[in-house]
C-alpha cells in the first residue's frame, strides 16, 4: 500500500552549496563539525548524516545550470522539478527568455516527474512597489498560456520514463473549471495543484472534482502533487488521505513539497522537538544573529541528539563566524548555520512524520484519539466520512472546516 510522499524542496542557497565537491563543503562550511559527513543524503554510496532520496529542485531557478543533477551527484534521487511557474508569477525571471521549450529540456535533463509550465493565476492583482507582481495581465492570459505550455509538452517530451503532470489552477469557482475543461485534452501522468498552502479546504475538493470527472481512473494518471506545503500539521492529514485513497481502491500517489526545513534557518529557526498530543508540526526555537554570541559557554551543546547536533564539535565557534563589511565593521555570519541547520531540521521533520505515519497504520480510532489533538482527530473521523460518501456534495463542510477567514473570499466549489 502506498504512503504520500514528502519531497523535501531545496532552496537556491542549498543548490549553490551542493554544486562544491565534498571536499570544498567541508573546508568552507563544515569547520566545526567532527566527522564532517556528506550533506549528499540523497546519495546511495556515501556516508552521509542520514538518508533520504527524494528531492525536489527548480527549473526556474537553476536553467542556466547545465548537467546539473550530476553536478550535484543526484543520480541516486528521485529528483522532482518544479517548472518555475512560481517564478514566472512573481516576475522574477525573464518571461521572455524562460520558455516552455527551455523548462521542458531542462526538466527532462535533470528530473524524473514534473509539471508543465503553468502560469499560475495567484498574483493577478497583487502590487510591489506600486507595479503589478505578475507580468500576466489577466486570468485568460494565463490559462492561455498554460494549455499552450501542456501542448507543447505534450508534442516535444523526449522522456517515455519521465513523469509529466498537468496542472489545475484558478481563484474563483468558474476558474478552476474552465481551467480543466480546457486543459484536460492534454493527458499526462497525473496533476499538480498549487497555491493551496497545504489547506485541506481547497485541497480535498480538488480530489474528489478529478476522481467525479474519471481522472484517477485512467491507467497512466498515477500521481497528484500538492505544491508548497508549509504546515507539518498537513503531513498528518496527507498520509491519512493517501490511506483513504488506497482503501477506495483509488491508485494514485499522493506526494507533496515544502522548503519549510530550509528556509526557517535563514531566520535563525532550529526545531525543538515534534508536537503529539498537545499541539501539532515541530515545536521550534529561534537563534537571532542580533546577540554577541562571544558569551556563549565554550561547554554548550546543541540542545538535540540528532546526527548533524552530535557531530557539531565546537558550537562556539559555529556561533562565531564573523565578517568585515565594505565599511570595517565586523558583522556576524550565519552561513554554516543555515546550511547545516537545515539538515537538523529535515532529521526531525522526517523523524516526527514516520512517527505520524506508524501511528496512523494502526487503524483504530482509539490510538489516535490518545496521540492527536482533538481537533486532528475530528478531521481525521471527517476525512472518513467524506471518502465513504464521496458522491455527497461536501463543498460547504469542507470549506466551513479548514478554510481560514482570509479564504473565504473565494471558497472553491469544484463539483
Amino acid at each position: 500500500m502506498k504512503d504520500a510522499i514528502y519531497i523535501p524542496a531545496y532552496s537556491d542557497g542549498l543548490m549553490t552549496l551542493l554544486e562544491k565537491s565534498d571536499n570544498d563543503i567541508k573546508e568552507d562550511y563544515q569547520t566545526d563539525f567532527d566527522k564532517k559527513k556528506s550533506l549528499r543524503i540523497y546519495k546511495k554510496d556515501n556516508d552521509s548524516y542520514f538518508k533520504n532520496y527524494f528531492m525536489l529542485i527548480s527549473a526556474g531557478t537553476s536553467h542556466k545550470r547545465e548537467n546539473f543533477r550530476k553536478t550535484i551527484q543526484a543520480e541516486d534521487a528521485m529528483v522532482f522539478v518544479d517548472s518555475g511557474g512560481y517564478q514566472l508569477a512573481h516576475s522574477t525571471v525573464n518571461t521572455v527568455k524562460y520558455t516552455d521549450d527551455v523548462a521542458l529540456k531542462w526538466s527532462e535533463q535533470n528530473g524524473d516527474i514534473f509539471p508543465i509550465l503553468d502560469r499560475p493565476t495567484f498574483t493577478l492583482g497583487m502590487m510591489r512597489d506600486g507595479k503589478p507582481v505578475s507580468p500576466y495581465k489577466d486570468y485568460q492570459e494565463c490559462l492561455d498560456l498554460s494549455v499552450n505550455s501542456a501542448r507543447h509538452y505534450a508534442e516535444h517530451r523526449t522522456r517515455s520514463d519521465a513523469k509529466i503532470l498537468n496542472v489545475i489552477q484558478g481563484q474563483t469557482i468558474p476558474q478552476v473549471k474552465k481551467w480543466y475543461d480546457e486543459i484536460k485534452k492534454y493527458q499526462f501522468e497525473g496533476w499538480a495543484y498549487g497555491g493551496t498552502r497545504g489547506n485541506l479546504g481547497r485541497i480535498v475538493p480538488a480530489i474528489l472534482f478529478l476522481i467525479k470527472n474519471g481522472e484517477f481512473d485512467r491507467s497512466k494518471c498515477k500521481y497528484f502533487h500538492i505544491f508548497g506545503v508549509t504546515s507539518n500539521e498537513s503531513m498528518i492529514y496527507f498520509q491519512y488521505l493517501q490511506m483513504l485513497l488506497n482503501k477506495a481502491g483509488i491508485d494514485i500517489q499522493l506526494t507533496y513539497d515544502s522548503t519549510y526545513w530550509n528556509r526557517t534557518c535563514v531566520f535563525g529557526g532550529y526545531f525543538t522537538e515534534a508536537r503529539y498530543i498537545t499541539g501539532t508540526g515541530m515545536a521550534s526555537m529561534s537563534w537571532p544573529n542580533t546577540i554577541n554570541y562571544k558569551k556563549l559557554s565554550k561547554d554548550f551543546k546543541m540542545p538535540c541528539h540528532c546526527p548533524i547536533c552530535e557531530d557539531l564539535g565546537d558550537v562556539y565557534s559555529f556561533f562565531n563566524h564573523y565578517k568585515t563589511d565594505k565599511d570595517g565593521n565586523e558583522k556576524i555570519s550565519f552561513r554554516d548555520f543555515n546550511m547545516s541547520i537545515a539538515y537538523h531540521n529535515l532529521y526531525l521533520q522526517l523523524e516526527y512524520l514516520e512517527n505520524v505515519t506508524r501511528i496512523l497504520k494502526s487503524n483504530m480510532k482509539e490510538i489516535y484519539l490518545e496521540f492527536f489533538p482533538k481537533k486532528i482527530y475530528d478531521n481525521l473521523i471527517f476525512l472518513d466520512e467524506v471518502f465513504n460518501n464521496m458522491s455527497k456534495d461536501w463543498e460547504c463542510e469542507l470549506n466551513n472546516r479548514f478554510l481560514k477567514i482570509e479564504d473565504n473570499a473565494d471558497l472553491l466549489k469544484f463539483m
